[in-house]
Formats: structure tokens, sequence, C-alpha cells
């Protein structure tokens, strides 16, 4: 097995096999990232580790551009420069790729999913410094699907369900009927979206539901008002974060509040008027 720095045929390898699992993760269509990855090995003399590592670079490249990427390829930050550069030129020339990527995380076409299994937070870290730019293709798809309201509301359908379904099971129906889609039926001012019960309780519990189709690993975008009413309502807040919503391996998991102190928040947008006299 060869050892080293990747050479650019082999870098063109990886990436051309990467962007072509990732056209059919974002049509939805199954594929076998075992099939891929053998593919690779046909071409590349490198270990299966190595080849797995090398895509979980490719990812890693594509999250400091905002982009789309694989799940089960978590991004390592520990990137060689000419792949890096490859990645980018390859992202920057694929206009279908880039638009069949909006389209994805814009598409307002939801069906109501079960939430699957609860998880724990995962372990994932922030892009060194400020995201990378790639010019005037600088566009943020984790942001854009964040604002997707069709499966936000899904997503907070699904949990209202969900918690309902637990209170009716335990025989608790006086406290199903009383959970409340607050978002829905008395707008998103109020820093949550579900009203809900802890336990088996009458003790509010306070929802702000987060969803994604894509990796746990996404980051969520979470506003001000939310994180102030996070601190306000203390461990009686829940941020659940619902991840590959409506795919086979669907799952979720909660942080309490406040998310100041159970997330690590960076600000991505500012509030600004005009410094008069300055």
């Amino acid at each position: 097995m060869v050892s080293g720095p990747w050479s650019d045929d082999e870098i063109g390898v990886i990436v051309d096999v990467y962007f072509r699992m990732l056209t059919l993760e974002l049509a939805g269509e199954n594929y076998t990232k075992t099939e891929f990855r053998r593919e690779v090995e046909r071409d590349v003399d490198r270990s299966s580790g190595a080849i797995e590592y090398k895509f979980n670079n490719v990812s890693a490249v594509l999250d400091e551009l905002g982009a789309v990427w694989i799940p089960g390829y978590k991004p390592l930050r520990n990137v060689q420069d000419r792949l890096r550069t490859v990645v980018r030129e390859r992202f920057e020339a694929d206009s279908d790729l880039r638009s069949f990527m909006l389209k994805a995380v814009a598409d307002g076409d939801v069906a109501r999913s079960d939430l699957g299994a609860e998880v724990d937070p995962p372990a994932a870290d922030w892009p060194a410094g400020r995201r990378a730019s790639v010019g005037v293709l600088d566009i943020n798809f984790a942001a854009i699907e964040s604002s997707n309201r069709a499966l936000g509301l899904a997503g907070e359908e699904s949990v209202v369900s969900a918690e309902r379904e637990r209170f009716t099971a335990a025989g608790r129906e006086d406290l199903a009927a009383e959970v409340r889609h607050v978002s829905a039926l008395d707008g998103d001012g109020l820093g949550y979206d579900v009203r809900s019960f802890q336990g088996l309780t009458d003790e509010p519990v306070f929802i702000e539901v987060k969803t994604t189709r894509y990796g746990k690993e996404v980051p969520f975008y979470i506003s001000g008002n939310e994180v102030e009413a996070s601190i306000e309502l203390g461990p009686a807040y829940r941020l659940w974060r619902l991840y590959r919503y409506g795919k086979p391996d669907t799952g979720y998991y909660r942080l309490p509040g406040p998310l100041t102190k159970h997330a690590r928040l960076r600000p991505d947008t500012y509030r600004g008027l005009p410094s008069v006299g300055s």
C-alpha cells in the first residue's frame, strides 16, 4: 500500500466517487458506500481506512463551504491542501450539483415522519476560522434548509404527535390533550415551538424543534430570541434536534436549557444601525 500525501490522480478519483455518492444522496436514492469504496480501491493503492478517512476529509471541505455533505462521513479537519483545492474547484464548476443541492434543501414537499431513536448529542467541531468562501458561490445550504418552513413545521408536528402518544400510552390522556403546538397556534415569537410536560408530571417543558434531512453533526440555526428563552426557562427548556428526517435512519437528540451552557453557539448574523458622527 502507498503511504504519504495523495497524488493528483488519487485525489481526482476520491473526489469523483464522493460527488457521485453525494448526487445519489441528494436525490434520495439508495446506494451502498462499501461498493463505492471498493471502486476507489480498484484505482487507488490505499487501505480501506485511508480511503474512508479521505471521504471524511471531503465532507470537511464541503462543510467549510456551507454545503451539504454525505451523512456517515463525518467531517475530519486535517485536510491535505491539494484535496481542499480540488474539492472547492469541483464544487464551483459543478453548477448542476449546486442547483440540485439548493433544490434539495429548499424542497417544500415534506411528509411527516416518525422521530426514530433518540441518541446522545454528537461530538462535532466547527471549521477553523470563518467559513471558507468560494467567491460568488458563497451559499450556505444548511442555513437555507433551516429556513425551510415546510420542513420545520413537519418536524414540529412529529414532536407534538410523539409527545401525545407518549402520554396516551402511559394512560395520561389528560396531559396528551394539553400538549400545545405553540408556534402554529400562538405564533413563533415565544422562543419555543411546543409546550409539553416533564416525565408524566404536570410540570411544563418548553420545546424548540430544529429539523434537518441530513446528518446529526450539521449545525442548527437558532435565533437570539430562542437563546434568550432557553436562558429564561432554564431546565424547563429543551431543544430537540431531528436529523435525517424522513429517512430510514432518522433520529433525534435533545439538549436542555440554557443553550449558552449546553451548546457551542457562534454568532452568524449581526443587526446594525449607522454609527452617526464616526
